[in-house]
């Protein structure tokens, strides 16, 4: 019996060692080549003085920004996909977005593309944290019993994403561009603070269940981001909610509508005060935006000639909107897609190839 005794702890004894160094094998952090990475910061053009100082320091969270910002341009693609304006201005050639004039304007679509920013740089970095790719930052341990409070049945557990990190990084990283106190600095403040606001106020809260044969006897959970396309569903819609402003003496100031001269003070301060609030909540712009109907470099904007058009839409991509009344060319096009995929066992998909012939609308 001895030797059988032996040779089992001998399997528990390695099995167990394996474990322990497979566990900090994955949370040990990543080492970085520092002088490799700060070579990395350098191809990164438009960076600031301030930012380049942030990337050297921190150049693998850095990286992660830039992930997000490409996240950023992905789901303004999506959201003005139908519209004169479809974020062509952030697709660069170096990937960096800033480096387009549309910054350097205070259109309304700025203001969406300076909150979208903020939020892909807040996402992107908190979801780099929760993998243990950065060295500065690793999961979120605290636990937000104010959302749930833990129970018998379950606790807070497992990697939430480090969403104050991320946001404070965002900060950091976006709101170093501007150092002036004029405007277009504070509009640009303003709008970055809303992305990284929308992100925080959606965090998502996800439980794995234990317990025997599937079933959910225990719960752990933990906080993670929420997607990009809710976040830009709800910049999308402050987008069109967005405030124009111009400044005075005292600071801001938003246009406002003429106010009835027989509303009593009481209530005007009332008004004010929500009006006030209200400004917080929402993306704001100092200038307005053109029709981008036609190509101007000086603005990054493209125009919407030889853009596709939809004749049956009553949308923004219908083609008499989007053509800006110029009219449009219907063009012959032969496309071939897979079509007809069936699923066989086990376990392939095979699918036909369809030939279309259509014909497509293209703005003059």
């Amino acid at each position: 019996m001895l030797p059988e005794f032996t040779h089992t702890s001998c399997l528990i004894l390695t099995l167990v060692i394996f474990t322990c160094m497979t566990m900090a094998k994955l949370r040990r952090p990543i080492l970085y080549n520092l002088h490799s990475d700060r070579t990395v910061c350098r191809t990164i053009p438009g960076l600031s003085k301030d930012q380049m100082e942030l990337c050297y320091k921190e150049p693998d969270t850095t990286m992660a920004a830039m992930k997000g910002l490409q996240y950023a341009v992905s789901e303004c693609q999506h959201q003005f996909k139908e519209q004169r304006w479809n974020c062509s201005s952030l697709v660069t050639k170096e990937k960096y977005p800033y480096t387009s004039p549309l910054f350097r304007k205070g259109f309304r679509e700025t203001s969406f593309a300076q909150a979208i920013s903020s939020a892909g740089i807040s996402i992107a970095v908190a979801r780099e944290c929760s993998l243990g790719a950065l060295l500065n930052c690793g999961c979120d341990s605290r636990k937000y019993q104010n959302q749930m409070r833990e129970t018998l049945n379950w606790k807070w557990s497992g990697c939430s994403h480090n969403i104050h990190y991320s946001t404070r990084f965002a900060k950091l990283f976006l709101d170093r561009r501007e150092k002036a106190k004029d405007i277009h600095a504070n509009v640009n403040h303003h709008n970055n603070r809303i992305g990284r606001m929308v992100v925080k106020n959606n965090m998502q809260i996800k439980c794995k269940c234990h317990g025997m044969s599937g079933s959910c006897e225990f719960k752990t959970c933990w906080r993670i981001v929420p997607d990009m396309r809710i976040i830009g569903n709800i910049l999308k819609e402050k987008y069109r909610n967005a405030h124009l402003f111009t400044m005075s003496n005292r600071g801001f100031k938003k246009i406002r509508e003429k106010y009835d001269n027989r509303l009593s003070s009481q209530r005007k301060r009332r008004r004010s005060k929500e009006k006030k609030s209200t400004h917080r909540q929402n993306l704001i712009y100092y200038q307005t935006s053109p029709s981008y109907c036609e190509a101007d470099i000086s603005a990054d904007v493209a125009g919407t000639s030889g853009r596709f058009c939809n004749r049956t839409s009553n949308g923004p991509d219908n083609c008499s909107s989007l053509c800006c009344g110029r009219g449009y060319n219907l063009l012959r096009r032969i496309r071939t897609e897979l079509c007809k995929c069936k699923f066989e066992w086990c376990c392939e998909v095979k699918c036909d190839t369809c030939t279309i012939d259509e014909w497509i609308s293209v703005c003059k």
